[in-house]
């Protein structure tokens, strides 16, 4: 099990893990903080983070936001790293204008997740 901070730049503070992103086509990485959002459906990483390692789009679809806003995005397939565990084929959402990677539901259900919000934790556990 590996513990991570909240992120504290947000209010209230934010649970934040780190995650690794493998391009499945060029097997090229990027490392980085990501929100762990249970309320969000997908994954979401900016693309100019997906870009430099060579992922590639699979197929074009479209998100809603939580306030019912519709957006055509790019999925891209990606093996995701978090806390030494290989989460294999996952499709994110490659996002054009934002700059931060959020971790959903597709993603975290397939890991042990704990929030402590008391204590500022986020524990993660294969």
């Amino acid at each position: 099990m590996t513990e991570f901070n909240y992120d504290s730049a947000y209010e209230p503070a934010m649970p934040v893990c780190r995650v690794t992103i493998v391009s499945a086509a060029t097997g090229r990485r990027v490392t980085s903080n990501a929100i762990m959002d249970t309320g969000a459906d997908a994954t979401i990483v900016p693309t100019r983070m997906l870009r430099p390692i060579g992922a590639r789009r699979v197929f074009e679809t479209g998100l809603r936001s939580q306030w019912g806003e519709r957006r055509s995005v790019f999925l891209y397939l990606v093996d995701l790293e978090i806390n030494g565990v290989t989460l294999p084929a996952v499709y994110v959402a490659g996002d054009e204008v934002g700059s931060e990677v959020v971790l959903g539901r597709n993603a975290l259900n397939k890991l042990v997740v704990t929030l402590d919000g008391p204590a500022k934790l986020a524990r993660v556990d294969a």
